[in-house]
């Protein structure tokens, strides 16, 4: 796909487009992120209460971090071992970026995704 069909693509969606971004980082976020605000969580009890390898041991005690809409973010709410601080379309200066990764559908066998669940 172009620059610009992803960029077109990613605006009919509602995901926000970075400036100076590379093709590869429009098709990480056309694959991954769903339309919305993204969440800040903060980790509230010790993540080693999941099985080993979870998502939310990616997060550690103290930080606050904003997650894209997606998936990924929804994996790691549903432990219900994080604060939900709020969401924003971008992320605050104060929170640490956790984008999903780029193994995501791999190492966690959620299957794939448009970023639509559709």
């Amino acid at each position: 796909m172009t620059k610009a069909t992803l960029i077109k693509k990613l605006k009919q969606k509602g995901i926000s487009i970075p400036k100076n971004a590379s093709v590869a980082e429009l098709e990480h976020r056309l694959k991954y992120w769903i339309d919305g605000n993204g969440y800040m969580f903060r980790l509230a009890l010790p993540s080693s209460r999941v099985g080993k390898g979870h998502p939310v041991q990616l997060l550690e005690s103290g930080h606050i971090y904003w997650i894209p809409n997606s998936e990924f973010a929804h994996v790691i709410a549903n432990t219900k071992l994080v604060y939900l601080m709020g969401r924003s379309q971008e992320p605050p200066k104060e929170c640490i970026v956790l984008d999903v990764p780029k193994d995501f559908n791999d190492k966690w066998c959620v299957g794939d995704t448009d970023g639509g669940h559709n």
